[in-house]
């Protein structure tokens, strides 16, 4: 800086700031961009869903049942109840405490 004149040091100080400035405002725009694009694939997302795509093209007959009383008619929808099986070991089936480590 010693062998630097005044006007040189204000010429550098002018393209720092500008520098800075360009770099602050592709900064910005690269955030509104990335915001944009996360928009623009979230309601792509959205609307592509599976399942969503297209309605069917024919519904189903419903089975009728009195056709055939020894047919059962098919679940549907999967059963979120799970069986309870007895314990294997003959215990009661209380809580069992376990302890260990050191």
């Amino acid at each position: 800086m010693n062998g630097m004149a005044p006007g040189e040091l204000d010429s550098a100080r002018l393209r720092r700031d500008l520098s800075l400035l360009l770099r602050r405002r592709l900064t910005l725009y690269a955030g509104i961009g990335a915001a944009g694009f996360t928009v623009l694939l979230s309601v792509l997302a959205a609307t592509t869903a599976p399942g969503r795509a297209t309605p069917p093209a024919t519904t189903p007959a419903a089975a009728d049942p009195t056709a055939n009383p020894e047919q059962q008619p098919l679940q549907q929808q999967p059963s979120f109840v799970l069986p309870v099986q007895a314990p294997q070991n003959g215990s009661s089936g209380g809580p069992v405490a376990i302890s260990g480590g050191s």
